[in-house]
Order: structure tokens, then sequence, then C-alpha cells
């Protein structure tokens, strides 16, 4: 009988069947045997379910359901249907365009396996892009303070680094209404939950990101709903640095806020812009009404959207 503790890989897919297949291979060859893994379908209309039909018969370990209607459309609304379907005490999120080297799911179990209080390990990762070259190596470090450490740009709070103990999380569930920044808002809202959370950090890259022409990041300026998104979260950080008077995260996420606007003005986003620039608490009035009189000269004479940056943002 198996004494490893089960582990639940929680996949979303929209339209992967031509990627997939090499996410699942790098599940199949894990040198850590007992696991789950949980793919949940956000609605494709490619061949996803005859890719998927194919492992379903080729391993028990692997599961396949459909988001249902009481789940928003969406990455969110799959992951956290995907939680509901499991059964692991480990929950590990995963994306179905990427790669988990052998010892993946090993080398994050250590550290649970030698300390059961442990509540997070995470790694790092790289990035490769479409020719095959390494573009960047991230989460290679650890200081104690992972909020810290997101501030100083050391952490990058992506979900495929983080393997979480599953009684950790099951009151923090993905927010469905948000189209972009979700792992932001997800992984700030359970490290600012508790405190005392344990938390190890392997210096070793896991996974590899793979980018492709149809990146869900693609666009994204350009989506008034996403960069609302991103724009929510991102004042939900900042609120809470200002209540700890965090200088250097009150400053990195009123430059996030502003550049955010900055983006939604050069998209002619004006009202959207203006609706958000108004109750911005973090400007004094000379701020709020120069950066007003920049709308204005954007919509006439599309200048002005800099400033939202440039902007002396001290009081």
């Amino acid at each position: 009988m198996n004494q490893e503790p089960l582990v639940s890989i929680i996949i979303p897919v929209f339209n992967r069947a031509h990627l997939i297949g090499e996410t699942l291979n790098s599940l199949l060859v894990q040198t850590y045997a007992n696991w789950e893994c949980i793919v949940v379908d956000d609605g494709s209309s490619d061949n996803t379910a005859t890719v998927m039909n194919s492992y379903l018969e080729k391993d028990a370990r692997f599961r396949y359901y459909h988001r249902p209607a009481e789940h928003l459309p969406g990455g969110n609304g799959a992951r956290n249907y995907g939680f509901l379907k499991s059964s692991g005490h480990y929950i590990q999120w995963f994306d179905s365009d990427d790669i988990m080297m052998p010892n993946f799911i090993e080398a994050k179990m250590q550290p649970f396996l030698l300390k059961p209080d442990t509540d997070v390990v995470f790694s790092g990762f790289e990035n490769v892009n479409s020719k095959g070259d390494r573009t960047r190596v991230a989460n290679q470090s650890f200081s104690g303070n992972i909020i810290d450490d997101l501030v100083d740009g050391h952490v990058s709070f992506g979900p495929l680094s983080f393997m979480l103990r599953r009684d950790k999380i099951s009151r923090i569930k993905y927010d469905e209404t948000l189209k972009k920044n979700q792992d932001l808002d997800f992984f700030f809202r359970l490290f600012t939950s508790d405190e005392k959370l344990k938390i190890v950090h392997i210096n070793k890259i896991l996974y590899t990101v793979n980018a492709h022409p149809d990146s869900m990041t693609k666009g994204t300026s350009r989506d008034v709903l996403k960069m609302a998104s991103m724009y929510k979260v991102y004042l939900m950080v900042l609120d809470y640095f200002a209540k700890r008077e965090h200088s250097k995260g009150i400053s990195r996420y009123k430059y996030k806020c502003l550049n955010t606007l900055k983006m939604m003005l050069q998209n002619g986003n004006y009202r959207e812009v203006i609706n958000r620039l108004l109750p911005f608490k973090y400007l004094n009035s000379f701020q709020r009404t120069y950066l007003l009189g920049c709308v204005v000269a954007y919509f006439l004479l599309k200048r002005g959207a800099n400033q939202f940056i440039k902007i002396d943002l001290k009081d």
C-alpha cells in the first residue's frame, strides 16, 4: 500500500489540445508516484476532450471534468471547481502549457515529509522562449518574509511555484470575477491571512514556463476588463501597505496603479480612467487635478499619458 501522501495537481484548460500532452507527459515521469491530476475544461472548442480521453485510458491518476455553470467562465472558476473535486492533502496548481521537471513533486514534498507542520513549499522556475532559449530564472531566493520579497521583486506569486497544504487554502478561493492578476490576488490574500505560515523555499528550477503565440497575456492592455482587474488587485495590495505604513510597498503599488491607468488612457478608456482617478486617495489635490488635465490632453492631442508615471508621487 502506498504510504506517500496524495498530491492533487489541478490544471485548467481551454483550447490547449496542441500543448497539454507535453504537460501531462511531464507528470507521467514524476519520481513521486502518489498524485492525481484533475484537468478542468473551461469550454474548449478544439479536440482537447479527445486528447484527454487518451490520457484517461493511459493512467487512472488522470481525471477530466468540464467546468459547471455555477462557476464563472475562466481559469479562476476552473481552478475553484478543480479544488472541490480534488482529494489530496497537498495542492499544486499547474497550467496546461508548462512543463514539470521529473523531480517536481518529490522535491516539493520532501520539506512536508521532514516537517509536517510546513504550510507552503515553493521553488524556482525558468521562462523559455519559442526558440527554446532561457529568458528568465525566477524565485531563486527567499528572505523569510514573502511579502517583502514580493515588493523587492525577488518572488513572483505565480501559482505553479507553490505547493500548499490543503487546510491552509480551504477558505480561500480564486476570485472568479477577475480577468487578470488573479494569482497575485489569491496568493497575497493567502500570505497576509496568516503571519505564522511556515514557508520553505527550494533553490532549484523545478518547472519551465513556455512562451507561445497564443499566450493568455497577449492583448491584455487592449482589454478593458483585464485592465480593470489588474487595477483592482493592485489597489487592494496598495491599501494593505498603506495601512501598515510600508513605504516601499506603497511606492511600488502606487506606481503599478497609475501605470495601469496610463495604459487604459492610451487605449481610449477615458471614463474608466476618470472613474478610478477621482477616488484615488494616494494623490494630493494638485496631482489629481493635473492628471485629470492629462486625460483631457490625451483625448484632444494624444499627449500626456506618460505623466501618470512621471508625476511626483511624494506628498
